[in-house]
């Protein structure tokens, strides 16, 4: 099905749909790009992933070897710089990183841990209706197990996701349960709710 979180403002308060950004958060492996994919070809709306922005910037450099020559900070500043620019833009889909929410742990932590970022949380919904795309914690490790075109997150991925699902649940104006759902029928129900006119 398709909510709205309890409390918050309803997305479609602020700002025409037309001109609204429609911006996919989740966990890596959800099918944000999947559906951001085809709800562009759909819709004709303009599809920019967040990953695909930073390799461009960095020469063509992979998500993977830019991770590992810079370091998860300099990352995530990367991402904080992606969302400026393209919050800017009007009537675009977004394809965020799995890490979209994430701020690298403080030099000074002891415990090294990755914090929520309201700053980048902040950029998403001057300019987008944040939907995230939730997807069962054992699913999705089977999803990404053993893939080489994303980067090392934790030898620990489960505590990983459960510590980030709250915060995509929290930061979401709109949520997809996968489980209860196919692809069509999203895209299907995203169209309807928003009244996105087909290309």
């Amino acid at each position: 099905m398709i909510k709205r979180p309890c409390g918050g403002k309803n997305p479609e308060e602020s700002g025409t749909m037309s001109e609204k950004n429609l911006a996919f958060i989740g966990a890596r492996g959800a099918g944000k790009s999947r559906i951001s994919r085809k709800l562009g070809k759909l819709t004709g709306r303009t599809v920019l992933s967040t990953d695909t922005l930073i390799s461009y910037e960095a020469n063509g450099e992979s998500i993977p070897s830019l991770v590992k020559r810079e370091g998860w900070a300099s990352f995530r500043e990367r991402e904080y710089n992606i969302l400026k620019k393209v919050s800017l833009m009007n009537g675009i889909i977004i394809d965020c990183g799995g890490g979209i929410l994430i701020e690298a742990p403080r030099e000074n932590d002891p415990e090294q841990k990755e914090t929520l970022s309201q700053r980048k949380i902040d950029i998403l919904k001057s300019s987008a209706t944040v939907i995230y795309v939730k997807r069962d914690i054992d699913w999705l490790i089977k999803k990404v197990a053993g893939d080489p075109s994303r980067p090392d997150l934790s030898d620990d991925y489960r505590a990983l996701l459960l510590r980030r699902l709250p915060w995509y649940e929290d930061a979401a104006d709109v949520i997809l349960d996968m489980l209860e759902l196919q692809t069509d029928q999203v895209l299907d129900m995203l169209i309807e709710r928003f009244e996105l006119k087909l290309s």
